[in-house]
């Protein structure tokens, strides 16, 4: 049987604009340029034959269209995650490889100390005391925790604050693959960080 289907660069790229109703935003999350998130998306209205954003002065609203689509394709691409987390030997039953900058590490905050509490079922942590950015990029590393940046080419960065033991905050930024942005693990290991930070302040 084949599979009559529109670009999946397109697809991608509109089901990232959706959530954020924003082009740039998309881009950042892809990283790839504003402009090749509009192309991919404009693609693919023209192969549906239908509008699915209009696009207005500070961002974008989806049309009845897009709403309708969104939710399938959003479901289509969480189907595609987790077969690949279920059939990868690669993936199955490996330690997220989390880098943190020494800096972070000697505040002690309990998000980060949790993290190598976690339910194995969870999330399972290899935890290394680095903030160099080139162990991510050659693939030592699946994310990387550092001191808060604005923005890094070709990496997707999620800001992150946590909490020293005494209720300082700690302003961090979290640096992943745009391949593993978005998918089972990395929303398990931003869910850990959070919760801990709720835990610590109450």
């Amino acid at each position: 049987m084949s599979y009559r289907l529109p670009p999946l660069n397109g697809l991608r790229a509109f089901e990232t604009s959706a959530r954020h109703l924003s082009f740039k935003r998309a881009a950042d999350e892809l990283c790839v340029t504003p402009g090749a998130v509009s192309q991919q998306v404009k693609a693919l209205e023209t192969a549906l034959g239908i509008a699915l954003f209009r696009r207005l002065p500070r961002g974008l609203l989806l049309t009845t269209a897009g709403e309708e689509y969104l939710p399938s394709i959003s479901r289509a691409f969480r189907e595609i995650s987790h077969a690949t987390h279920r059939t990868a030997p690669a993936l199955r039953g490996r330690r997220l490889r989390l880098g943190v900058a020494p800096v972070i590490l000697s505040r002690k905050c309990p998000a980060i100390q949790g993290l190598t509490r976690q339910d194995q079922r969870q999330l399972r942590v290899n935890l290394s005391a680095t903030g160099d950015l080139g162990e991510l990029i050659d693939g030592r590393l699946d994310a990387l925790l550092r001191p808060a940046m604005r923005s890094h080419p070709g990496l997707h960065l999620e800001q992150i604050e946590l909490r020293s033991p005494k209720g300082v905050t700690v302003p961090a930024t979290l640096l992943t693959l745009p391949g593993l942005a978005g998918c089972l693990e990395h929303r398990a290991l931003v869910k850990i960080l959070q919760e801990q930070n709720v835990s610590a302040e109450t």
